[in-house]
């Protein structure tokens, strides 16, 4: 329980913090993401939907809402990601719901698409919550649609999920 009211109050927190982060989107933190080579249009939540393909198959769909504004280090933007693993079948557990604080570093060098990669750390909700490391590498499409790959370690599991990401 003191897992899941920590992932929910951080997830409050960002969706509180959007509000504020489009505000910013057109002055400076559109001026910060650009000078990365991110894409052009400051993207600040998106839909996200596709397919966990290890350990097991299932379905998933989740938001992300990116945050600019918390950067540890320079060119690399927050983003918070919660996804619903459909049909996980963790341990008698049939849905499973990563949410997971990331750091996103942009590069436009595939083409003029933007390139990105990122690390995270997290939580495993559904049954007994637990601890999650994730690592993301992904490529923006067009300016409306990207593509990433996803993969959450935690102490018992390792999965990988294969996601689409449309922009609001």
């Amino acid at each position: 329980m003191k897992y899941l009211s920590t992932a929910v109050l951080v997830l409050g927190l960002a969706i509180g913090a959007s509000a504020e982060t489009r505000v910013l989107a057109a002055g400076a933190a559109g001026h910060a993401r650009a000078q990365y080579g991110a894409p052009s249009m400051p993207v600040t939540m998106s839909l996200r939907g596709g397919l966990m393909v290890s350990p097991r198959s299932a379905g998933h769909a989740g938001i992300d809402i990116a945050v600019p504004s918390v950067s540890i280090m320079d060119g690399w933007e927050g983003r918070i990601d919660a996804d619903v693993i459909f049909k996980a079948n963790f341990s008698s557990v049939s849905t499973a719901v990563p949410v997971t604080f990331s750091l996103v570093r942009y590069s436009d060098n595939i083409r003029g698409h933007s390139a990105y990669l990122g690390i995270g750390a997290g939580t495993l909700l559904g049954g007994k919550a637990k601890l999650l490391a994730k690592g993301i590498l992904g490529v923006e499409v067009g300016p409306k649609l990207g593509v990433e790959g996803n993969i959450l370690f935690s102490e018992s599991k390792t999965m990988v999920l294969l996601t689409a990401r449309l922009h609001l």
